[in-house]
Order: C-alpha cells, then structure tokens, then sequence
C-alpha cells in the first residue's frame, strides 16, 4: 500500500504541474504508461579462473507519465521500482528517478536528464558494460543527442552520462560516450568510444586521484539474407588506454581483436564470438566494478589469452509487441577452464495506457 501510495502522489503531482506549467501549449497530449522487466540471469564459473559465479534475479517497475506537444516534444517523469528477489530486509532493493525531456523526430533524437540507457545505439558490447550493469544502472544522466540515416541503418551519436557525484566517501564519475555506424547494402562499418573519468572523492585521508579509461572499439560486419536465415559476421579491433594518477602515473594500452559471428532464424540466435589480446581492464583488482562496468572476462591481465563464447538464444514477442521473452545458454572458455550462463528475461512495455 506503501508503494503504491507514493506512486499515486508522485503521478498526481506530475499532472498538476504540467497541466500549470503548459496550460498555454497548442495540441499537448497526457500519456500514461509502464515498463515491467523480470530478469534471471545465473553464471557457472567455478572452472575458470579467474571469474566469479554469482547469480542475478530480479524485477523492475517503470510507471511512467508524459507530456507530448507538437509531435515531437515529450517531457517525461518515471519511477524506477526494483526488487531482488530473495531481498527480505526490504519492501524494495531500490527506488530511483527517471525526468527528461525528449525531441523525437524520425531522424532526430535528442534526450536531456535522466533518461533510460536502452536509448543509446551504440557501445552494445559486453566490452563496455555487461547484462548486471545494463540492469542495476538502465539510467543515464545527462545527455544524448543521435541523427540517424532515413532508413535507419546508419547514425552517429554523442552521449554524456554523470554517475558519480564527487562527496566526502563518493569518487566524481562521468563517462563520454559516442558511436557510429555506416551501412551500405550488406556492409557496415563503425566505432564505439568511450572516455571514462573516475576521480577524487571529499575525504582527505583517502590517498585517490584521477584514474582516465579510454576504449575505443572500430569494426568492421557483413550482415546479409541467406534465405530465411539472417548471417551476421564481422571484426572489431579494441584499444584501450588507461592511466592512475596516484599510482604508477603511466599509460597503459592494453589492445585485442574480437571477431563474431551471427545466424538468426525466427526469433532463433546462434553467435559465436572469440576475442584475442590483452586484459583490457588494467586496474581492475584495484577498483573492480566501480570502474570497469564490462564483462569480467575481459579483465584477467595476462596477455595474449583466447576467450571464446558461444551462445544460443530465442527472442518473442507477444501482444502486439508489448510483451517480450528473451532467454538463452551461453558456453565459455577462457582457456584456462569453462563456465556457463544462463538467462530468462521477460518484459512488459505499456507506453499508453
């Protein structure tokens, strides 16, 4: 009753305000509407080495009002409800503020406060952030800006996301972020960049400077129909330079290539990808999670090592695509040993109730 007490309030107050604040706007339009994912995604890696098993399950309430004025404007307001499962300490794991407005065109997108992450086209791969970071921190705060080709296979997109408030115990955070991708009949190319600043904190025993982390990630696909059957297959090249200024003060540039490989068949993925270099996340045993937010299998520091994952997945939709099942067995190897995952993930978007 709690929960949804506080929800009612917050959704009245919302509609107060912006039918106070808009009254003069020609044509604007209330929305209500709600998000809803359940997530189970469980990892095996006792045969590795390196890599930690742990297991993620979890749900999350979007409840959701907006305001939409001359086609291409939306002011909007959500509540983020997320619960562990498992959690018995309390009502919910966590409650967090989505407000933003967005200029929506069919080539233009333009987004500014706190606004879902699943908004960005780029930076997709494990390399930057994996499933529990995509889930646990699905808000960015800040901006992001994307203009996209007619058809759109092609964009280019700038995006800013400040997630570390600098206070006495908090380090200051914020990542910049841009992506592009150019497609022509079957081919693509593009990159993926992100320039990650994790910095001081307010706390003058705490012996921390600016750590810098920069990725950037080209790549090179073909994607094209054999049949009924949809072939993906391409290469990325990922360099990364990485430098902490209150240790070893040097730049360290670790660098691997990554090749994959796609075949879709109604709603049926099979996808095979082996990355081959360093360990891209340097500082990893230093700062773990707090600075590197991508699949742990990436960090392990000894050079030249194979990962190799291979996945097989299924993905439906249902109810005039408002319903959404994704699930999925991925196998891995680090060359040291084996482990699995395994995932469910079932979503509800409702954006006009």
């Amino acid at each position: 009753m709690f929960i949804f007490g506080m929800l009612r309030r917050s959704l009245l107050y919302f509609v107060v305000l912006l039918l106070l604040g808009v009254g003069s706007l020609s044509a604007q339009e209330l929305k209500l509407g709600v998000d809803f994912v359940t997530l189970f995604d469980n990892t095996e890696y006792s045969g590795m080495t390196q890599q930690k098993s742990e297991t993620l399950f979890s749900s999350r309430l979007t409840p959701k009002a907006s305001l939409n004025w001359d086609k291409s404007n939306n002011l909007v307001v959500a509540l983020d409800l997320t619960k562990d499962f498992g959690d018995n300490t309390n009502i919910l794991s966590s409650k967090e503020l989505q407000l933003y407005y967005n200029y929506s065109t069919e080539q233009v997108k333009l987004f500014a406060g706190i606004f879902p992450r699943a908004q960005m086209r780029g930076l997709g791969s494990d390399i930057f952030f994996d499933r529990a970071h995509r889930f646990y921190h699905n808000r960015l705060s800040g901006v992001l800006a994307r203009k996209e080709s007619a058809s759109g296979a092609s964009f280019i997109e700038f995006a800013m996301d400040y997630n570390g408030k600098r206070t006495f115990d908090t380090r200051e955070a914020f990542e910049l972020m841009t992506a592009a991708r150019y497609a022509e009949r079957d081919v693509y190319v593009g990159y993926d960049i992100m320039i990650g600043h994790y910095a001081k904190d307010y706390n003058p025993a705490t012996a921390d400077d600016v750590v810098d982390n920069f990725i950037f990630a080209p790549y090179l696909g073909v994607d094209f129909k054999a049949g009924d059957m949809d072939v993906d297959f391409g290469v990325r090249y990922v360099q990364s330079v990485q430098r902490d200024r209150s240790m070893e003060n040097i730049f360290e540039c670790p660098k691997g290539v990554e090749g994959y490989v796609a075949m879709r068949y109604n709603g049926l993925t099979v996808e095979n990808r082996t990355y081959l270099g360093e360990g891209l996340y340097t500082y990893y045993d230093r700062y773990g999670k707090a600075l590197y937010h991508g699949l742990q299998h990436y960090a392990p520091p000894h050079k030249n090592y194979p990962y190799n994952a291979l996945t097989l997945s299924y993905r439906e939709a249902f109810s005039k695509n408002t319903v959404f099942l994704d699930f999925g067995f991925t196998l891995e190897s680090d060359s040291r040993g084996w482990g699995t995952r395994q995932w469910l993930c079932v979503s509800v978007m409702l954006d006009n109730i």
